[in-house]
């Protein structure tokens, strides 16, 4: 039922033939709308036949015709939608234990014939105010589903439709209202700076500024003061005092990533920073708050870097409270279709081009390489092919040398098993980005409709109803 507007539409289940049409009239008269039925055989076919107008509260007298009131009230509180309807019993009964066994049955509240007018209307409004409650909550609660669906699919497309990535999807969402720090593990290429962004850009924070600092890329002496800033002459060359990347992601996120080449002398500021909010300028004596959210990342086995000495192990359960493992692509080689489609949209919009896909030959080439630099080289890949393309579609051609050369039976390539689920996946990614309109996705695969109907049979693809 849609969200209800005041003052709400009562239902009235009485077989009295003055006090129905009277409870009724008293009703319009107050601003309601109102129905009249005399039994609750007639109740139940009304409420199965009703559009989402309504009702929002039902008034319910116990003896009726056949089913008495307290049997009806006892089927609606079974039923899944009927259940949060609101009933007020009318009653000649004003006994305790009969409201016992009337709220036993489903009644919410009573109103003991005969009744004051003014009576009746403030307890009407009283349920309409608890009905307003439920159904914003349930409005809300939807909204949310479909909030959470919605960046649900959009996380997917983004980094796959396997099983395993849509368990890192999933774990994005689950953690959007945290802001505890993140340890992000995988080899390289795999992408962990694209999940960084993405839990980021889920979280509370994503208003704030998203900082990213490859800890890598710096020297022990300047990694500091990369990450702190300095004072003015605190070292040869700092001509002026810089902030650094903590000070600049206050409020926000900071991305460490490669932090296992981080030195022990910087773990050990690392720490503190973590723990106390808290740091010094290199140079500098006064001390600096900072509210960033620390997600690191890392191609390095920590574990084994403890075990070597070389990685501090208070500093890794303080960075690893949520950790995320991303697997590599041939590992999850039912992602490369979407991957690809993905990275043809960009570079066409980047290179001005209009690629529409590659070709069968091309597809299965890519799906049997074992992609050791992981999603980094597909997207070389791909760009390199969409520069190439002389048409509207990539042939074997157009692709790097290791991929038209390499050993597919001395690299671990697919089995028939693997192609074919490459396949269903590769047209169920063009389906999607078609719409599920059949015509365009085999025009845009270069297949015919029927050859596209025959494997979406052979698959069980089936739009969405």
């Amino acid at each position: 039922m849609n969200e209800i507007s005041s003052p709400g539409h009562v239902l009235v289940v009485e077989d009295d033939p003055f006090n129905g049409p009277f409870t009724r009239e008293l009703l319009i008269g107050s601003g309601f709308r109102a129905a009249l039925v005399e039994s609750a055989e007639q109740a139940l076919k009304f409420l199965e036949n009703v559009d989402d107008s309504g009702p929002d509260l039902i008034l319910l007298d116990v003896n009726l015709p056949g089913m008495d009131g307290l049997e009806m009230a006892s089927k609606l509180k079974a039923h899944p939608e009927f259940q949060y309807i609101p009933i007020i019993i009318f009653t000649v009964h004003d006994t305790l234990e009969f409201k016992i066994q009337g709220l036993n049955s489903g009644g919410d509240d009573f109103l003991t014939k005969p009744f004051e007018p003014d009576e009746l209307i403030a307890r009407v409004n009283a349920m309409m105010r608890i009905r307003r409650l439920y159904q914003n909550l349930k409005h809300e609660r939807h909204e949310n589903r479909r909030l959470t669906q919605t960046l649900a699919q959009r996380l997917e497309n983004l980094l796959g439709h396997s099983q395993k990535m849509r368990a890192i999807c999933d774990l994005i969402l689950d953690i959007s209202g945290s802001d505890s720090n993140v340890l992000i593990q995988g080899e390289s290429g795999t992408g962990k700076e694209v999940v960084a962004k993405a839990i980021h850009e889920q979280s509370l924070r994503k208003e704030g500024p998203f900082v990213v600092v490859n800890c890598a890329a710096y020297a022990e002496t300047l990694l500091q003061s990369e990450l702190f800033g300095h004072e003015k002459g605190a070292f040869t060359g700092a001509i002026r005092a810089k902030k650094g990347r903590f000070e600049q992601a206050d409020g926000g996120a900071i991305f460490l990533d490669e932090i296992g080449e981080v030195s022990l002398p910087t773990q050990v500021v690392l720490l503190r920073v973590i723990q106390e909010k808290r740091f010094e300028r290199v140079g500098g004596e006064a001390t600096i708050s900072t509210d960033a959210r620390i997600v690191a990342a890392t191609n390095k086995d920590l574990k084994k870097c403890m075990a070597q000495g070389t990685f501090r192990e208070d500093l890794y359960w303080r960075l690893n409270v949520i950790n995320i493992h991303i697997p590599p692509l041939r590992e999850r080689k039912e992602d490369i279709p979407q991957l690809v489609n993905n990275f043809i949209d960009v570079f066409n919009r980047r290179l001005g081009k209009n690629v529409h896909r590659f070709s069968v030959e091309a597809m299965d080439l890519i799906s049997q390489y074992h992609w050791p630099g992981n999603v980094r080289q597909l997207e070389n890949a791909v760009e390199r092919s969409v520069v190439l393309c002389k048409e509207d579609v990539i042939t074997p051609d157009d692709l790097p040398h290791e991929l038209r050369t390499s050993d597919s039976s001395s690299i671990g390539g697919s089995s028939r098993t693997n192609l074919e689920t490459l396949e269903r996946e590769h047209i169920k990614s063009v389906l999607e980005q078609c719409g599920w309109n059949k015509f365009r996705a085999a025009q845009l695969m270069g297949i015919s409709r029927s050859t596209l109907y025959s494997k979406m049979k052979k698959h069980e693809l089936v739009g969405p109803v």
